[in-house]
């Protein structure tokens, strides 16, 4: 299964990859980057079931980094492949939350 992250979703990664790196050291980063694959690896294997942002839109959420992020994605079993929309860090505003 592929993952293809949207635009957005990459800026804001690596946004908070950069933020992380001013406050956590090199090992606590690495458990945070060790979360999003594990949620990855967990989406192929279907080992576990997350919840529903978006019930209709079938677009679910993984709460990551001690539970400060959220990681919204849909899985498109038919053409195999994962879709992230967006990172959002929990403490934000939820009006700035980009359209899904």
């Amino acid at each position: 299964m592929r993952v293809v992250l949207s635009k957005v979703a990459y800026i804001h990664y690596n946004e908070i990859l950069a933020q992380l790196s001013k406050k956590w050291t090199q090992k606590e980063i690495k458990v945070f980057i060790s979360e999003y694959e594990n949620v990855i690896e967990n989406l192929k294997i279907k080992l576990v079931s997350y919840p529903y942002y978006s019930k209709k839109d079938k677009i679910q959420f993984a709460l990551m980094g001690k539970k400060n992020v959220k990681m919204f994605f849909k899985v498109y079993p038919k053409e195999n492949t994962i879709f992230v929309f967006d990172f959002f860090i929990v403490r934000k505003d939820p009006n700035n939350l980009y359209l899904l």
